[in-house]
């Protein structure tokens, strides 16, 4: 995998590929590759995960962030984009992004997460991006809660779904990628955000405005966001259908499942990574293990970590920094007892009592990877 331009202007596949040829010169010649680097995971469309050991941080910057795209996108003008609100509303709204920042302003630290991040941890392979475990960060998004935008437009009582759409047209004869998610959830905690970390929202993260849930994985995460319907009966299509399905009662890894026995995936897993470690230690000497845990509930209640396949456990620290959805940075210092290659695996709690399993459960799609995180560590004498 190949260092990734962090200008959102430079996302073409003609510069991606000058940029992996520039990166495998640079790594024949010894010249050293850039600190901050986002990892390429193909060319069409600009996908890009962010190494492990740079999610050190509560807030991840913008610069940082994973890119997930379906296609090519050209991300609309912010002097002319318009928010459609229509359907089962009593007063169809057409907002610009002027008309949306008079609305109250509300903000939302969260994660997001792709659904398929951690697919290429899956045994058998599946199909599809194949990312390791970057594809997720947590950042502090700004702008109008939904609903207020929905009763601004008098949403009324036959609505139960919010349909969302973009701007990004597909190319050729693919399908568009329009989603909805339950009402109930839009109207408890998702946001029309314009704003991340404090700067106005970048184009490779669906500016002017994209559609912010909460708990959710990324596949709601509606970007440059165009359309809000409410209507009686979820949206139907590819991405509704077919995609961002996980199966109903999982089976044995490798046994697939028809659209109608799986239903859209929704809430995160509980999961934690592990993303600063030593690769040596000595016997006797405390070191250091660090990371993030997160989960689709509102916090996270422990993460515990063993270096004996789970015989023992030890609890992590958590960290201070915390809201609704958000990850929680841990650390723990851990001693090495004895001499030779340890592996140091984390599990995590959530505030519901879920626990981070061992394995992951397999599903065709390779969706919502939440396996136990480890290390292995050299200790000597």
């Amino acid at each position: 995998m190949r260092p990734v331009s962090e200008d959102p202007t430079l996302f073409t596949r003609r510069t991606l590929i000058g940029l992996g040829a520039v990166a495998l010169a640079s790594t024949a010649v010894g010249l050293p590759r850039p600190e901050r680097r986002l990892l390429q995971m193909n060319a069409y469309a600009p996908d890009a995960e962010t190494p492990l050991d740079l999610l050190t941080t509560y807030i991840t910057p913008n610069d940082l962030f994973f890119v997930r795209h379906h296609w090519n996108a050209t991300p609309p003008d912010s002097r002319t984009w318009k928010l459609t609100v229509d359907g089962e509303v009593a007063q169809p709204l057409e907002l610009s992004l002027a008309d949306l920042k008079r609305f109250p302003r509300t903000t939302a630290t969260c994660v997001l997460q792709c659904a398929g991040n951690g697919r290429s941890l899956y045994t058998p392979p599946v199909p599809g991006v194949q990312w390791n475990s970057g594809a997720v960060g947590n950042a502090r998004w700004a702008g109008a809660r939904v609903r207020d935008l929905l009763a601004k437009a008098g949403v009324k009582g036959t609505a139960k779904h919010l349909h969302t759409a973009g701007t990004d047209d597909p190319p050729g004869k693919t399908p568009p990628f329009h989603r909805s998610l339950e009402l109930e959830k839009a109207l408890e905690d998702a946001i029309v955000a314009w704003e991340m970390n404090g700067e106005p929202l970048p184009p490779l993260h669906g500016s002017p405005a994209r559609l912010v849930v909460p708990g959710w994985a990324g596949d709601h995460w509606m970007k440059w966001l165009s359309k809000l319907s409410p209507r009686p009966d979820p949206e139907k299509g590819f991405y509704m259908d077919v995609g961002y399905r996980y199966p109903a009662k999982p089976g044995e890894p490798g046994v697939t499942f028809k659209p109608e026995e799986m239903r859209p995936i929704t809430e995160l897993f509980v999961k934690s990574n592990i993303t600063a470690a030593p690769v040596r230690a000595r016997v006797g000497s405390a070191a250091t293990i660090r990371g993030v845990a997160f989960s689709g509930a509102p916090d996270i209640a422990k993460v515990e970590l063993t270096a004996d396949d789970g015989k023992s456990w030890k609890t992590a620290e958590l960290g201070r920094e915390h809201d609704p959805h958000a990850w929680r940075l841990w650390s723990l210092s851990w001693t090495p007892k004895s001499p030779g290659k340890v592996r140091l695996a984390a599990r995590a709690t959530d505030s519901r009592g879920s626990i981070q399993p061992r394995e992951a459960v397999w599903n065709q799609s390779g969706y919502l990877w939440n396996g136990w995180h480890s290390v292995e560590i050299e200790v000597t004498g």
